[in-house]
């Protein structure tokens, strides 16, 4: 059966809530911009027994507008193919966020082998084992705002579902209230889950410790909630480099110098910086520290 373009009442057509694949932000009104950008196409693509494939946005936009009809492309095709068309067509016109890309792949991999999916969809996500067995924790109630706002990348999203689910809700309503990089979203979680393994107790004591409170009202709130982190994840680190700020200020180094070392102390050399004004300067700093600096 050939695709076929019909007028089709919309209170006829049915969108399958377990088989959608737009599931926006809050943010995107979808519906309408279909409706602005492709006026008079016929975006709406159903089956033979009128179950929306791709368009379910728009089939509520125009229902909310009490839109009575609407043009329809109308194909047959089984579930396989209808979930291939559906999802290539909405990362065809949108930024598909991290649950839709996830929910496709859960109803995909009923249908399909891993590598199938990423051949005909070209979706970016590696379809290992062991995200396939995270995948009922991650689509799950608690994740679906976090993924949809993309609030959190993939990683991170991982990390947090490998913890226990009672550490769980701190995290995610930290997440929910500060925006925070791809990168910083992983170190958040990485540290808290590190800090638990070593130190015992939950993620509610590991926040009270940590006064994410204070943080939170500061211009930049992710940098400064992942520093009260650091000195809960790191202490021994933390009083190193206290110690070591000290001591070097009481060198009184010159004008411009600076000095780096490497994280953690680890190696224990030390980088020396120093801006010198032009070409003479630097003629007599080298004459001074080849008669004075033995290297040792």
């Amino acid at each position: 059966m050939k695709p076929s373009v019909h007028e089709y009442p919309l209170d006829s057509l049915v969108i399958a809530p377990h088989l959608r694949l737009s599931r926006p932000s809050a943010s995107e009104d979808r519906g309408t911009i279909l409706n602005e950008r492709f006026p008079g196409l016929p975006l709406i693509v159903v089956d033979r027994n009128r179950r929306v494939i791709w368009g379910e946005c728009l089939v509520e936009h125009l229902r909310a507008e009490r839109v009575e009809s609407a043009t329809v492309m109308e194909v047959s095709l089984s579930l396989k193919e209808a979930l291939f068309l559906g999802f290539n067509l909405l990362q065809a016109v949108f930024r598909v966020n991290l649950y839709e890309k996830l929910y496709f792949a859960s109803l995909a991999l009923e249908e399909s082998s891993p590598d199938e999916i990423r051949r005909r969809t070209g979706l970016d996500i590696p379809l290992k084992p062991s995200i396939i067995t995270q995948l009922p924790l991650l689509l799950g109630e608690d994740f679906v705002h976090l993924l949809r706002e993309g609030r959190i990348a993939l990683p991170a999203a991982r990390e947090l579902v490998s913890l226990p689910e009672k550490d769980r809700p701190p995290l995610r309503r930290v997440l929910e209230s500060v925006h925070f990089t791809a990168a910083q979203g992983l170190t958040l979680v990485s540290m808290v889950r590190e800090i638990l393994a070593r130190d015992g107790g939950d993620a509610v004591d590991i926040f009270s410790r940590a006064d994410f409170q204070s943080a939170r009202i500061v211009e930049k709130p992710a940098e400064a909630i992942l520093k009260l982190l650091y000195t809960l994840r790191y202490p021994m680190a933390v009083a190193a480099e206290t110690e070591w700020v000290a001591a070097v200020d009481a060198l009184n180094l010159p004008r411009g110098m600076r000095v780096i070392h490497a994280p953690f102390f680890e190696p224990p050399d030390q980088e020396i910086i120093w801006k010198v004004p032009n070409m003479e300067a630097l003629e007599r700093l080298a004459a001074l520290l080849r008669d004075g600096y033995t290297g040792e």
